[in-house]
């Protein structure tokens, strides 16, 4: 019952192609669309996780905490991304304290080499989190996300052909009111 092909060439009537030709670019489309909106949702949830464990992490210090520490919770998120490259990854942990109402920058850190996150920490989202003298920790990851999409049909469909993909989170330290990161050693050069 198999027709061979030179018949379906010779058929006049062609509206078996017409439709495909009209609806395959459609279905191309959503087919990688799918395939990049589940990438996204997945490296949503890693970045979320992983600016979770290094505020968690970071937080859990009594009053003072090294690079070297850092360092270590870094590599917690080298394993939280595994196996995206991580060098599109990037995680930033700032210490803000509450003085006289005003939140100011104590100290900052960044590390895995990936972009740097274009966003800086809104104070005014911290004030609720803390009272005079009081710290807050930022962890806040961020990392470039080019979707499929966008490599088959550069910027004319999305505007751009990567994005970056970015969470905060917000922590206060649990042992004590005040945290603060030193290079080498307590007392010594804040981290910068």
């Amino acid at each position: 019952m198999l027709r061979s092909p030179k018949v379906f060439l010779r058929a006049e009537n062609g509206a078996a192609a017409v439709e495909t030709a009209l609806i395959l670019p459609f279905l191309v489309l959503l087919y990688f669309g799918m395939i990049d909106l589940t990438q996204l949702i997945s490296m949503n949830r890693k970045i979320t996780y992983a600016a979770s464990v290094v505020a968690d992490s970071v937080s859990q210090n009594r009053t003072s905490l090294l690079q070297s520490d850092l360092n270590d919770y870094y590599k917690a998120v080298e394993l939280v991304m595994s196996p995206l490259d991580l060098t599109l990854v990037s995680a930033n942990v700032y210490g803000y304290r509450n003085v006289s109402g005003t939140m100011t920058q104590q100290w900052k850190d960044w590390s895995l080499g990936g972009p740097s996150c274009d966003s800086t920490p809104n104070t005014a989202e911290m004030a609720p989190l803390v009272t005079a003298g009081n710290d807050v920790i930022v962890a806040v990851t961020c990392m470039v996300y080019t979707p499929y999409v966008a490599t088959f049909f550069g910027e004319s469909i999305l505007g751009a052909t990567s994005f970056n993909v970015e969470y905060t989170v917000m922590v206060r330290p649990r042992s004590s009111l005040d945290l603060t990161c030193y290079e080498t050693v307590v007392g010594g050069t804040k981290c910068t």
